[in-house]
């Protein structure tokens, strides 16, 4: 006899009525432990353990060049490294050279401008002569009188050039002049600023010196501008500024430094 949805209604309602009954059901139907046994196929069990064999090796390997990687990158990082201080010692000798270039070009210069000082200075000056040893009795004298220090005499006896003669024409035509300069390749404003300092020196002491400066090039145009405000006279490649064809100018520059 089939059971119907009415019996098993009842065996519900039964079973919630007598705690007894449902004890005892339950110790029937769960006397023994529910084993699940699950069984997966053989053939796909052995290819899901050859592929983890293959990823272990894989990562081996893989585990492996990383490790040489690493090796590869330190030396890298080495090499690198010996390579940075070699260019720091390079750009060091480089600057160097440059310096020591720098340096024997503007001594070259300085030799050719005092060979060329009576061509260069000669329209402005007759009788160009070195004005060295002149200008080193006046120092003496100035400072044994305590009119100046011996670092401002030789401050001033470093100077590059010494250079004098008589103005040529003009208003202070037949009147003694000493032309004191700074010689460089490149006329920098430390140039400007030492030839203007040594002319005030001897001003000091009653000399009448035009300060200048020469060389082949400017380090800037604004620098050659402020060395023709402060009075200076300039000369790059043998060519005087303010030129002959400017005596005005020339002569405004001689009155400002004239004792």
């Amino acid at each position: 006899m089939a059971l119907t949805r009415e019996d098993l209604q009842s065996l519900l309602r039964w079973l919630d009525e007598d705690p007894e009954f449902r004890a005892a059901l339950r110790q029937k139907l769960f006397a023994e432990p529910l084993i699940i046994e699950v069984r997966l196929p053989t053939d796909w069990m052995a290819k899901v353990d050859s592929r983890l064999e293959r990823l272990e090796q894989d990562v081996g390997t893989l585990k492996q060049d990383v490790g040489t990687l690493k090796q590869d990158v330190g030396t890298l990082k080495q090499d690198v490294g010996t390579l940075k201080q070699d260019v720091g010692t390079l750009k060091q000798d480089v600057g160097t050279l440059k310096q020591d270039v720098g340096t024997l070009k503007g001594k070259v210069l300085e030799v050719d401008r005092a060979m060329k000082a009576a061509n260069i200075f000669g329209l402005l000056l007759r009788n160009g002569r070195s004005a060295s040893e002149f200008v080193s009795s006046k120092l003496d004298e100035a400072e044994s009188q305590g009119i100046l220090t011996p670092q401002e005499a030789d401050f001033v006896m470093a100077a590059d050039l010494l250079w004098m003669g008589v103005i040529r024409r003009g208003k202070f035509t037949g009147e003694p002049l000493v032309l004191i300069g700074e010689i460089s390749w490149t006329i920098e404003r430390d140039d400007v600023e030492r030839a203007v300092r040594k002319a005030e020196i001897l001003r000091k002491v009653g000399i009448w010196a035009v300060p200048f400066v020469s060389g082949s090039e400017w380090v800037d145009e604004k620098l050659r501008e402020d060395a023709l405000k402060q009075n200076v006279l300039c000369v790059v490649d043998g060519k005087i500024e303010p030129s002959r064809a400017d005596w005005e100018q020339l002569e405004r520059i001689l009155a400002y430094w004239k004792p």
